[in-house]
């Protein structure tokens, strides 16, 4: 690698995580391999050799959830993807970073289960719904900060474009994960050998 940082944006969706790991795979592709990303979808790359290298994203929240036990990931989490053959990329919004190469066109999967796939999209659906909870009421019915700030036209301003959109990509943003996670198997189906 020569070390040359080179930045991009691009903007995903939390919905759109496949079509992130793909993108970030072609550009390892390239020879652009990730170092950083920025909440705003700035990627910063260092230039260096092409390489055939699988991303994969996880969710795990940087808060502590006690009262959602079957949602909090294991304590041994990241040493378990690591002792797996994964690198540790960066983490960004809850969103971890994970990278391993691609050997003999087996592209690896750190879920290979639907269970474990389920869980990581209900850890987001989750978060989702708590931000939502805290923009709803306010976009919803605006009257008391309202009041609360003697209908200053700032205000006006601010729900109108900060809390209702935000409510409105909170909501659209947890109909879509939680269609995804609808889609995928509720059963394993075993897979008998010859």
């Amino acid at each position: 690698m020569n070390g040359q940082l080179i930045k991009k944006f691009k903007c995903f969706w939390s919905w759109e995580d496949e079509q992130e790991q793909l993108w970030l795979q072609d550009m390892a592709s390239q020879g652009l391999h990730l170092k950083e990303r920025s909440a705003f979808g700035v990627y910063s790359f260092i230039q260096g050799q092409p390489a055939q290298v699988a991303y994969r994203l996880d969710y795990i929240s940087n808060m502590n959830w006690n009262f959602l036990k079957t949602l909090e990931p294991d304590n041994n989490y990241q040493q378990l993807i690591i002792d797996a053959g994964w690198e540790h990329v960066l983490a960004s919004s809850g969103w971890q970073y994970w990278r391993k190469p691609i050997i003999a066109d087996k592209v690896p999967e750190i879920y290979t289960d639907s269970r474990s796939k389920r869980s990581k999209y209900q850890r987001l659906l989750v978060m989702l719904c708590i931000w939502n909870m805290m923009v709803f009421p306010i976009a919803i019915y605006p009257m008391p900060t309202l009041r609360l700030w003697d209908h200053h036209p700032l205000v006006y301003l601010v729900i109108c474009c900060i809390y209702i959109p935000a409510c409105l990509y909170f909501s659209y943003t947890s109909l879509r994960i939680y269609l995804r996670i609808r889609r995928l198997p509720k059963k394993e189906i075993p897979v008998l050998s010859m």
